[in-house]
């Protein structure tokens, strides 16, 4: 058997035959910055910047968007579609961040589109305040680009503002995750499973009412028989719209299960509970973060925000306050063991929980620099986020 050639690249070990994988998607982006002697009170810069440092370099090679196959679970590598890579606590953390000016570069997007929409129809204060939100950052970075702490100046908390609900997202998934890992380790024979279930649209209806609809559809499911071997679960409502049929309500969630359900078993139940709707979907899943991620990064999205008029603005405004998410069975009142983080990640979460009491002045935890305090526009740190210098590394 011939030896298996291996490669390292800023810390992290490749097979040859995963190496072409992880270039697929890694950037390797150089950052360039030099002494200067701006005052922290001087103008923002072009790029978002209002610091002392000047701007980075800009990286060479664009973050590449990947495919669900590689998407992170938890906002780190272990979903990753690559075999025998070592991966230290300091590369997971910077590959993090490389996806986090990927998302924010989107929700900006996504904001700047809304905020036009709802100026186009006449919410001009809704509209105000969507443009503030989270369009100024605050963060504690070093000379190398690793950045801590970023906090936004302000946050609308609108229903249909996407930076505000990815926030709610994670601290719904950190609330939730621990108590589908305990009730897993309570009863290992437990089946995960991924479910979908959708009411046919109606024009007439509401978006509103549709939500609730599905909730009520929903709550009289888990009263039939088929429904005896879930033990808990929890979900989230997506609506999609379309033009000529309305709003399509339909609710992802991730079941806790003593039995596998079939399918054909479900629909039919659902079919009686709905009056008529029969698609459905339900699918073993063997990642229970992944599973809920599925689950937890449905509010409700347009299908095509471009094809929304006044009226469907203005239900989306309205449904500020409805709640989207369901939660069942034993997923209440349940304890956690102190032990519990043994299924986690426990060395990088030690790593993060070591970063929030990071202060001016203080090292880098990753390349031993200065951590200094800095203003950014939303655009600004999305472009800081994505030019690194991954190769820095300190003493740990």
């Amino acid at each position: 058997m011939s030896a298996t050639t291996t490669t390292e690249i800023g810390g992290l070990i490749f097979q040859e035959s995963s190496l072409h994988l992880f270039v697929s998607f890694m950037v390797v982006a150089q950052s360039t910055f030099h002494d200067s002697s701006q005052s922290r009170n001087q103008p923002t810069l072009a790029n978002g910047f209002n610091s002392s440092l000047p701007k980075p370099s800009t990286p060479k090679v664009k973050f590449q968007r990947q495919n669900e196959a590689l998407s992170f679970s938890l906002d780190t590598v272990t979903q990753m579609n690559i075999s025998n890579v070592k991966l230290e606590v300091f590369d997971r953390y910077l590959i993090k961040q490389l996806r986090r000016s990927d998302r924010l570069s989107d929700r900006n997007k996504c904001r700047e589109l809304f905020e036009k929409k709802l100026r186009q129809f006449g919410f001009i204060e809704l509209a105000d305040r969507l443009k503030k939100c989270c369009a100024n950052f605050t963060a504690l970075v070093c000379e190398n680009g690793h950045s801590f702490h970023a906090i936004p100046d302000y946050r609308c908390h609108l229903p249909f503002c996407p930076n505000c609900w990815a926030t709610k997202s994670h601290r719904e998934l950190q609330r939730t995750l621990p108590k589908f890992l305990q009730a897993i380790k309570n009863d290992p024979s437990l089946i995960i499973a991924f479910n979908t279930l959708t009411v046919k649209s109606d024009n007439e209806r509401s978006l509103i009412n549709g939500c609730r609809k599905l909730k009520k559809d929903f709550k009289d499911l888990r009263r039939q028989i088929v429904w005896k071997n879930c033990v808990g679960g929890f979900g989230r409502i997506e609506n999609t719209f379309k033009k000529n049929v309305g709003w399509h309500p339909h609710l992802h969630s991730i079941l806790l299960l003593k039995n596998y359900i079939p399918q054909k078993a479900l629909s039919d139940a659902w079919n009686d509970v709905t009056g008529g709707s029969m698609v459905v979907d339900i699918r073993t899943v063997h990642d229970v973060a992944t599973g809920l991620i599925e689950a937890i990064k449905y509010p409700f999205k347009p299908a095509d925000l471009n094809k929304l008029g006044k009226k469907q603005i203005k239900e989306m405004i309205e449904m500020k306050g409805e709640r989207l998410g369901v939660s069942f069975g034993v997923l209440f009142g349940l304890e956690i063991d102190d032990d519990l983080d043994a299924e986690t990640d426990t060395e990088y979460t030690e790593f993060i929980e070591e970063t929030k009491v990071l202060e001016i002045g203080d090292a880098c935890p990753i390349c031993q620099t200065k951590l200094d305090l800095i203003d950014f526009t939303a655009k600004g740190y999305a472009q800081f986020l994505g030019s690194i210098n991954i190769n820095t590394r300190g003493s740990p």
